[in-house]
């Protein structure tokens, strides 16, 4: 919520109709994202709060927070996510417990974003990984609910497109949303990487920025996005539909530059680099 309160005005920034998630982290409150919910809705944008299973106390509190969401910011799309948190607030323990309940449905939830763990989970063993991909399919097609996944972010494309082949009978129809990091500080970004127990990408990451000078340097996606275009042109029945970047405090900064690799207005290099012309 701190960033969100630095943005001056999101409209300005991004184009209308964009998706912005609201992050349910421990020190949100859930009038706080309500509260932003209507903000981005008045600023042309289309908002999609996180909704933390394990940061949730009841089922009677989710009702609440779904009716507030919906009946003030017109909210119609969420992103569920079990949570981080080692011990539950209260009785709900897991995202398939809210998407299971037919909550989200009295609610005119129709668009629902689901967590993809291409590096795999800290916590959470593959087979449970597997099983829960395959039951939040099966949500889809029992209530017709527009799911798509979004995954963990990463440092490099390779463990995404190797997860989705791995994963193809699990992932099933879903979209995949790839998640990057942001435009921020090397360091900035190690630091968020540890705390989400990214695998494999964070430690080719990590060899890059081996000096105090270069984890001082504003790290970019470029050769992700590059690669992740490559394989989709390569292999058009991937199921990747986009990105989302998760800006760690450079939103503004990731905003301006994406909007110009959106337009066009960039060159790719010999070495994988996306150059702004």
């Amino acid at each position: 919520m701190l960033e969100a309160r630095r943005v001056r005005r999101f409209a300005g920034l991004v184009a209308a109709g964009k998706r912005i998630y609201i992050p349910h982290t421990p020190r949100t409150e859930l009038r706080d994202t309500v509260e932003l919910a209507t903000r981005l809705r008045k600023e042309t944008m289309e908002p999609v709060p996180h909704v933390a299973a394990r940061r949730i106390e009841n089922f009677a509190a989710l009702d609440d927070f779904l009716a507030r969401l919906s009946g003030e910011a017109g909210v119609s799309q969420v992103l569920i996510v079990a949570g981080d948190a080692a011990k539950p607030s209260g009785v709900l323990g897991s995202a398939l417990e809210i998407l299971e309940s037919g909550v989200l449905e009295k609610h005119g939830i129709r668009t629902v974003g689901v967590a993809g763990h291409p590096e795999g989970h800290p916590d959470i063993g593959e087979a449970v990984l597997r099983d829960a991909l395959r039951r939040k399919n099966l949500y889809a097609q029992k209530t017709r609910t527009s799911v798509y996944i979004v995954t963990q972010f990463t440092f490099s494309a390779g463990p995404v497109i190797a997860w989705e082949v791995s994963h193809a009978g699990d992932i099933g129809l879903l979209p995949i949303t790839v998640g990057l990091p942001g435009l921020a500080t090397a360091r900035t970004l190690l630091k968020y990487a540890v705390e989400c127990g990214i695998g494999a990408s964070l430690k080719a990451f990590s060899k890059r920025y081996d000096s105090l000078t270069k984890l001082l340097t504003i790290a970019r996606p470029d050769e992700t996005i590059v690669d992740l275009a490559r394989y989709k042109e390569q292999t058009p029945q991937s199921r990747i539909a986009g990105v989302h970047f998760f800006t760690f405090g450079g939103f503004e900064r990731t905003a301006a530059w994406a909007n110009q690799i959106a337009s066009g207005n960039f060159e790719v290099t010999e070495g994988g680099k996306l150059m702004l012309i």
